[in-house]
């Protein structure tokens, strides 16, 4: 169970009173009503709360004031966000990043992080191969002229027995490299942890990265955003792209940098990329606009049906456990020893 180390929770503070429960994203609201059963058998119930979106930082602070647990969308939970929480004791993240959660001043505070890692894996492969077919085929631009009435037939390669190169081969990229085995597509990886015994059952070869960059056809990122990751992609990192390969970024924005991928498209040093995350998000004057062979949308990697659904059970799941003293699935901090408790205390 990934960060959790045995140790069963203790929520300080814990009495028979219903726990409130705020949901911050706006999709998942409005699925709430069918959890509600759920929540007061858990002894837990909705906060109800007037949101303004976006989410201003001082309206998060108003929001977060006397909730018990916190689901959030891709808001930024500051430190101060925080610091104006009196009764927070768990946040889930309604996905699978939590780079927009501040986990150091969370575990400061003794509130347990969590994710909802494995809920939207597939829907951000799927939308990360069909952004490498529509680039390709130009699928894009062939709908764009037929609603201007003309009439041409772009042409492009076929992904058949071209050469991926997946950026982060976890749940995400195994499942990118499952659809892009049954295109018959050769398939090279770089991670930090290799995956040995998935990789040489799927005929994945793990090279470094410049390796990956050089030869593969369609590059595509599936990293978490770290101090490792921010801007991985570079000026140096375009250079060693061929001038006929794609980008594609279903990831987080900041992995990307975006000026030296604007001026690499100006110039033709790469075909062209598809884009889901951005440096600043929601961004409603998107630098990528201007770009005839790219591909934007709004950060809808997860956003699935199946997906959605999936992440708001695990969110409920993650946030109920922590508050009755149970283990959630997907913690992500760890927690000073003072908050939690041997099992035979919990009673």
């Amino acid at each position: 169970m990934p960060g959790w180390h045995g140790k069963p929770i203790v929520v300080k503070g814990q009495d028979s009173m219903s726990k409130e429960i705020l949901i911050i994203s706006s999709k998942f609201r409005e699925s709430s009503d069918t959890y509600r059963e759920l929540l007061q058998r858990e002894g837990c119930t909705l906060a109800e709360k007037l949101i303004e979106y976006p989410i201003t930082e001082d309206h998060l602070c108003e929001l977060v004031r006397d909730v018990d647990g916190l689901i959030t969308g891709l808001e930024k939970v500051t430190a101060r966000v925080l610091e104006n929480a009196n009764r927070l004791k768990v946040i889930s993240a309604g996905g699978v990043g939590y780079d927009h959660i501040d986990l150091d001043a969370a575990s400061r505070k003794g509130i347990v992080v969590c994710n909802c890692a494995g809920c939207n894996n597939r829907s951000v492969a799927e939308l990360a191969f069909g952004m490498m077919l529509s680039l390709s085929r130009q699928i894009y631009r062939s709908d764009r002229a037929m609603r201007n009435g003309v009439w041409d037939r772009f042409t492009g390669p076929e992904l058949w027995g071209k050469t991926i190169g997946i950026v982060g081969l976890g749940r995400v990229g195994k499942s990118v490299s499952q659809l892009a085995k049954g295109f018959g597509m050769r398939i090279l990886a770089n991670d930090v942890a290799w995956d040995i015994t998935y990789a040489d059952e799927h005929g994945i070869s793990y090279v470094p990265l410049d390796r990956l960059l050089r030869e593969s056809d369609y590059v595509t990122l599936h990293t978490p955003l770290t101090p490792w990751t921010y801007d991985l992609i570079d000026e140096r990192s375009i250079e060693l792209m061929k001038p006929t390969a794609y980008l594609i970024n279903t990831a987080r924005g900041p992995v990307v940098k975006e000026e030296a991928l604007c001026n690499a498209l100006r110039q033709g040093r790469i075909a062209g990329a598809g884009l889901d995350v951005f440096t600043t998000e929601p961004t409603y004057d998107c630098a990528f606009r201007e770009f005839d062979n790219v591909i934007i949308t709004p950060h809808i990697g997860g956003a699935s049906n199946e997906a959605y659904e999936r992440a708001l059970q695990l969110a409920l799941l993650n946030v109920t456990s922590v508050l009755n003293g149970r283990p959630p699935h997907c913690q992500v901090n760890d927690l000073p020893e003072m908050t939690t408790v041997a099992p035979g205390n919990l009673g």
